[in-house]
């Protein structure tokens, strides 16, 4: 990888891309660049622009994005893009163009992060060489597991986000009732995530009888911060969504290596994580809560991370 290839992060709403390369052990990246996909009606013509612009011509690929990669295609959950690989070598020249999930590059970025990169949401001890999960909302609600094998890092991926929602509380009940008639299947992507904001805002207003507004997730913020307690309710149901996701998947995967969250909506309800209500959503687990006594959960805040997990993984797993 010493020549550089070209690594992309395709997400629901942006598009990331840059030249990465490995000097001194340490993955670099230069050529940033970051478009909003609503601009482009295809990822070839978001990809074309990027190159014409930074004057960059790689021989390799390798993009990560927000769906599920199967024989070497993938149509993004949150956007209506289909990408083939065999499509962007014959378009554009690469030598070899693959596609990996997104949260694949997110949970491969985690063992070439510094820790300055990662802060506490719950303390804890990981569990030497145990998995870790990598998860958390952004438009969608990506998952992965991350596992060692020795010197090397290797992931699984699935779409854990769209596992069902599994309400506790009174509330949580009446907003699963009114989203299981709209939409026959309420995923944890659906409560917690950026895409499905709308409708939950929508089903709070009908619990709370209040007209629906157009606000923004920064709006909804502001009102919840100055004492709007439906507007505190819904993060605090959406935070606690998120701890009892993972903890399920801690619980599934033996990922007592700890969790690292990820993600867009993560990043901007951090300190609603951190509340007794969320950390107790995580930790209570019945006969099996001394499993996630002591399991650690830190959030991720770096944004060229799935740039720099696409390039870790395609210099490992495809090239090694």
């Amino acid at each position: 990888m010493a020549e550089g290839i070209l690594v992309g992060d395709v997400g629901g709403t942006n598009v990331r891309f840059a030249i990465a390369r490995r000097q001194e052990g340490r993955i670099v990246i230069d050529h940033f660049a970051k478009f909003a996909g609503d601009d482009f009606p295809g990822f070839d013509d978001v990809l074309g622009v990027y190159l014409d612009q930074e004057n960059v011509r790689p021989g390799r690929g390798c993009f990560a994005m927000a769906g599920p990669v199967q024989h070497g295609q993938v149509t993004l959950t949150n956007r209506g893009w289909t990408v083939y690989e065999q499509k962007l070598e014959e378009t554009f020249g690469f030598v070899e163009a693959r596609l990996i999930n997104d949260f694949t590059a997110m949970a491969r970025s985690v063992p070439e992060l510094d820790q300055a990169n990662f802060e506490q949401i719950l303390p804890g001890v990981p569990e030497p060489d145990a998995p870790v999960v990598v998860a958390g909302p952004g438009t969608g609600f990506g998952v992965a597991t991350l596992l060692r094998d020795q010197d090397n890092w290797h992931v699984l991926t699935g779409e854990g986000g769209h596992m069902a929602f599994a309400p506790r509380t009174d509330l949580e009940f009446e907003l699963a009732k009114i989203l299981l008639k709209k939409f026959g299947y309420v995923s944890n992507e659906l409560v917690a995530s950026g895409m499905g904001l709308e409708p939950v805002h929508a089903a709070f207003c009908e619990i709370f009888g209040r007209e629906i507004e157009g606000l923004s997730p920064q709006d909804m913020r502001t009102r919840a911060d100055a004492g709007d307690e439906m507007f505190r309710q819904l993060i605090l149901v959406r935070a606690c969504t998120v701890m009892g996701a993972v903890g399920d998947l801690v619980l599934a995967n033996g990922a007592v290596g700890g969790v690292v969250l990820a993600g867009g909506v993560t990043e901007r309800i951090v300190d609603f994580l951190r509340t007794p209500e969320a950390a107790d959503r995580f930790r209570e687990r019945g006969p099996m809560s001394s499993f996630l006594e002591n399991c650690p959960v830190v959030l991720m805040r770096d944004p060229e991370a799935p740039l720099i997990g696409a390039a870790a993984y395609y210099d490992q797993e495809l090239h090694t």
